[in-house]
């Protein structure tokens, strides 16, 4: 499997690339170039197999995420958050998304979304959000295949290792989970950590400062990064990431998303016992209580989802995956139970870096048969916890949908085009998505009932925002999940306009 030893000093030594083959010219023979024109030749025959992989991976998750979202299976609640956010940002307009009643960039710090809004303003829709994270999420195979080639010298084994990232589970799960930056981050770690090893300064600094842009909590990732380049590359440089990391962690948990809310921001609450104070008194006066939290709610079963994925090769030399450790215990100490799901975002940065690590530990055996070992290992957990848990083709998950028959996503089609540009819109769940190009669009009953919503805990109430709603996009008749009590309320100030198919659109009668 493997063609040539590999060091035992792997990443620390400071390697050269081989230097181009060179074979003496008979004066006008143009021999040479021959040569090397056969060599790049095989270079390329080389890669073949990994291009197929990423571009067989690329399609397949196009392909589900836009059958998803044209059939109104797609869960539409982040996906029409971000789609309205982007909306707002590429036609100046202040980002309040009234998805969920707040600024996008109060939510979460996603800066990061600025420097794509010129690729949004060319492809202006939500597929378009779907197709850029499946591209995203194949882009860490570009470093793990580079450093795969250049340390463990196999290219059969860096071709693997690409397959064992495509197979994840994680990022399976959470390329078709609607639209999250966090995306951004998979890719933008991998390439930081390919800096890092490579001693790519300026693209390293980079990395760290785009990663730092994609969420408030990015320094879990950045700093233990940091660390690494302290301890095997340079003190300064490591620590000056470090230190960068913590002081904008502050800045924007304790001064920009408190400035843009006016209010300290919605997820502190996920902190356990309370909050820091608590948490760090439960660990310290009643560790037993705190070690029963860890046990609860499936934790141990993630921890073991996530090395499961990569047949925990990477504990023989774990100093690679460690730079996901943070990132980990964020997870497991939250009392948010989707953050210990490998169903969500949140764990979706952690793929890329237990694949490289799992490169690091192979590129670290001194004798082929266990570099061969490790990487059959590997791949089999690879295929094993993607076919239990993830979307390849042949897995036990399948995409699933709202119910939608063809008829009835050819009547909403013919409805939405109904509505006018900006009118105001509350509209049913799974539709929100498609209909979210507009200053205010609600999900329905929001705003005569608020539902996930804002700052404040306004839940239930009657907003006074929904004086101005002039249409709603509803299924006939509401099933008892749909709040239909809310809508009788307010039947009397709306006439049906259109219905088609199990669908109507509805148009105020009454002024406001």
């Amino acid at each position: 499997m493997s063609e040539a030893p590999a060091s035992t000093s792997a990443f620390y030594v400071d390697d050269k690339e081989t230097a181009p083959l060179r074979m003496p010219d008979a004066k006008g023979s143009g021999f040479r170039l021959r040569v090397e024109r056969g060599w790049r030749s095989l270079n390329h025959r080389r890669n073949i197999a990994v291009i197929v992989l990423v571009v067989l991976y690329v399609v397949w998750f196009i392909h589900l995420n836009l059958v998803s979202y044209y059939t109104y299976g797609e869960p539409p609640f982040d996906l029409a958050i971000f789609d309205q956010g982007m909306w707002l940002i590429t036609h100046l307009h202040v980002p309040f998304v009234t998805v969920m009643g707040r600024n996008l960039f109060g939510d979460h710090t996603s800066f990061v979304l600025f420097l794509f809004a010129p690729f949004y303003r060319l492809f202006p829709e939500p597929q378009g959000l779907l197709v850029l994270q499946t591209l995203l999420v194949a882009g860490p195979s570009v470093p793990i295949y580079v450093l795969a080639r250049k340390y463990i010298k196999s290219t059969l084994i860096a071709t693997t290792l690409v397959a064992v990232y495509l197979l994840n589970p994680i990022i399976q799960q959470g390329n078709l989970d609607q639209f999250h930056p966090e995306a951004f981050q998979v890719l933008i770690i991998s390439v930081a950590i390919y800096a890092a090893i490579e001693r790519k300064n300026t693209l390293l600094i980079v990395m760290a400062v785009l990663a730092l842009m994609v969420k408030e909590d990015a320094a879990v990732l950045v700093v233990p990064l940091g660390v690494w380049v302290a301890t095997r590359r340079s003190r300064r440089l490591g620590l000056s990431i470090v230190t960068g990391s913590v002081l904008y962690a502050v800045v924007a948990n304790w001064l920009i998303i408190p400035s843009i809310l006016g209010a300290p921001g919605i997820y502190g609450g996920r902190i356990p016992f309370g909050g820091v104070s608590g948490l760090l008194s439960t660990i310290f006066h009643r560790p037993r209580q705190f070690f029963a939290y860890l046990g609860s709610q499936g934790r141990p079963f993630y921890l073991w989802q996530l090395g499961a994925t990569v047949g925990f090769g990477f504990l023989l030399a774990p100093e690679i995956a460690a730079i996901g450790l943070l990132l980990v215990l964020e997870n497991i100490g939250s009392d948010d139970g989707y953050m210990h799901e490998i169903l969500y975002q949140y764990s979706m940065a952690l793929a890329p870096i237990l694949v490289l690590g799992t490169l690091f530990a192979i590129a670290q055996q001194s004798t082929l048969w266990r570099r061969n070992a490790m990487t059959i290992v590997a791949l089999g957990a690879a295929i094993w916890t993607g076919t239990t848990w993830g979307y390849a083709p042949w897995s036990s998950n399948h995409v699933v949908d709202y119910g939608v028959s063809s008829a009835g996503i050819q009547g909403l089609n013919a409805l939405e085009k109904r509505l006018p540009p900006n009118a105001v819109v509350s509209a049913w769940y799974p539709l929100v998505s498609h209909v979210d190009h507009r200053t205010q669009i609600y999900v329905w009953p929001t705003p005569f009932s608020a539902s996930n919503y804002g700052v404040a805990n306004v839940t239930g109430q009657r907003l006074p925002v929904a004086n101005q709603v002039q249409y709603l996009l509803l299924p006939i008749p509401l099933n008892p999940s749909e709040d239909p009590a809310v809508f009788n309320h307010i039947a009397k100030d709306y006439k049906l306009v259109q219905s088609s198919a199990g669908f109507g659109l509805y148009e105020k009668t009454t002024g406001p």
